[in-house]
């Protein structure tokens, strides 16, 4: 061996030793491993964590309060039984996360500035056909937030749903909305806080109708200070409805049928059948349009366990076009409060809404206050309840399951009255009571209380079981 390769040889063996070296030790000092003098103060020394310091100087938390270890203790039995009921979808959760699943779907399927891209959709709820499809969006158009996205939803010929929305640049505040949809599931189960038992004691049950709706929607909004923020919108509607070709259970023409000779039970179900009294407006459908102002108040925080309340008001005039005699207000408010700390979050919402008409029609049936469904009382079938007024709250407890994944335990309570919600102290309210896995997204969506994206398991007393699931993924 060249005395050049001795030297270089002697060199890294030395570079390893002392690489090997503990940090802070040299040939006569005392090793880092010894233990630290606890009791000298913090300020003469480095953060130790065998001293119970943070590394980065922060004090030690405080122990927790009382009121918090109370809250920790009563909901303890829920959270177990939701961690075992969702531990095979947390398992899988993880394998996703630890294989960066999402990340390649999401690099597969998006252009490299994000601009550009293609989203898998699937919408199911018990007793309704489940949809599956595409949303296609771009965002390259001129002007910062600018973009259009296009989606399509179906389920075969029993649904059908394309929607189109755009956003010009964000410094003008507008975005527009097109929405065709085609379903043979719809569910009407009579108007006012009907349970069913009060259903089955008028000889009625819940029923299925058909619907095409076309809708086209412009939207301004604009920042104000104060934390607040208003918004015009306005669109114009067509909407037909068929009393034949449902799916799901009986027609509306045999449940709420015209007492007329031509309407026997042994009749085929048609529109002209289904009585206009119970569905005022189902027979001619829809030409209406709207126009409507809002006021939003936002003090959120909106990270993942943040803390905050928002309002939302608006107020909605409703004309018919076309020879559609309909003339109508709507009102409604929407309060959200959370206390969120350390992956915990507890999320209050209310929503009351008043239908109030302006001329001597009736108001359409499917302009009333719906108060059950995906953003309602979640235990009921979107349309289950229907009034001239109607009110719904809801308490939901989330906490941290993974990077993509979040849990949930939840209550929706609400019902149906009359013109400006008249007997709703006397009404019978609907309580539903449920858990879920909701997908982690943006803290703009995940404020809502919709489940736009995730699975939910529910029990409400007069209704039964339900299951959500909502599936965009990234």
């Amino acid at each position: 061996m060249s005395a050049r390769g001795g030297v270089l040889i002697a060199a890294t063996v030395a570079l390893l030793a002392a690489a090997a070296r503990p940090a802070g030790a040299d040939g006569g000092g005392v090793p880092a491993s010894a233990a630290p003098d606890c009791a000298q103060p913090a300020d003469g020394r480095a953060p130790d964590p065998r001293c119970g310091e943070a590394l980065d100087g922060r004090a030690p938390p405080p122990p927790p309060s009382p009121a918090r270890t109370a809250g920790q203790v009563a909901l303890y039995p829920t959270r177990a039984i939701a961690a075992g009921a969702f531990y095979p979808l947390v398992q899988a959760t993880d394998v996703i996360e630890s294989h960066h699943a999402q990340d390649w779907l999401q690099a597969w399927l998006t252009s490299d500035d994000g601009k550009v891209g293609v989203r898998p959709l699937l919408k199911y709820a018990t007793s309704t056909v489940p949809t599956v499809g595409l949303r296609v969006f771009y965002q390259r158009l001129p002007g910062e937030g600018s973009g259009v996205a296009t989606s399509f939803q179906t389920a075969g010929p029993a649904a059908m749903v394309g929607e189109v929305d755009a956003a010009a640049a964000r410094w003008t505040g507008l975005s527009f909305r097109t929405v065709v949809s085609h379903r043979d599931d719809r569910y009407f189960a009579g108007i006012g806080a009907l349970s069913q038992a009060d259903l089955t004691a008028r000889g009625w049950s819940a029923a299925r109708f058909s619907s095409d709706i076309y809708s086209a929607e412009v939207r301004w909004t604009r920042a104000l200070p104060a934390n607040l923020r208003v918004v015009l919108h306005g669109d114009l509607q067509r909407r037909d409805y068929r009393a034949g070709g449902v799916r799901g259970g009986p027609s509306v023409a045999e449940v709420f049928r015209a007492a007329t000779p031509d309407c026997q039970a042994t009749t085929q179900p048609t529109n002209a059948c289904v009585d206009p009294t119970l569905l005022p407006g189902f027979a001619d459908g829809m030409r209406i349009t709207h126009q409507g102002v809002g006021l939003q108040w936002d003090v959120r925080s909106h990270t993942r366990d943040g803390s905050g309340a928002a309002l939302a008001v608006d107020a909605t005039f409703a004309e018919g076009i076309a020879g559609d005699p309909s003339r109508h207000v709507t009102l409604s408010a929407e309060p959200v409060v959370a206390l969120g700390h350390a992956d915990r979050q507890i999320i209050l919402r209310g929503r009351a809404v008043m239908v109030d008409a302006l001329a001597d029609a009736p108001i359409p049936f499917e302009e009333l206050a719906v108060m059950s469904g995906w953003n309602g009382m979640r235990g009921f079938l979107d349309g289950r309840f229907r009034g001239d007024s109607g009110v719904v709250t809801t308490a939901e407890y989330r906490w941290y399951v993974s990077h993509l994944v979040d849990a949930s335990l939840f209550t929706d309570v609400g019902t149906v009255a009359g013109h400006d919600f008249a007997g709703i102290g006397s009404a019978r309210w609907f309580p539903s009571y449920g858990l879920g896995l909701r997908l982690y997204r943006t803290p703009g969506a995940y404020w809502e209380g919709a489940p736009q994206s995730g699975m939910q398991f529910i029990y409400a007393p007069d209704g039964g079981f339900r299951f959500i699931l909502s599936v965009a993924t990234f």
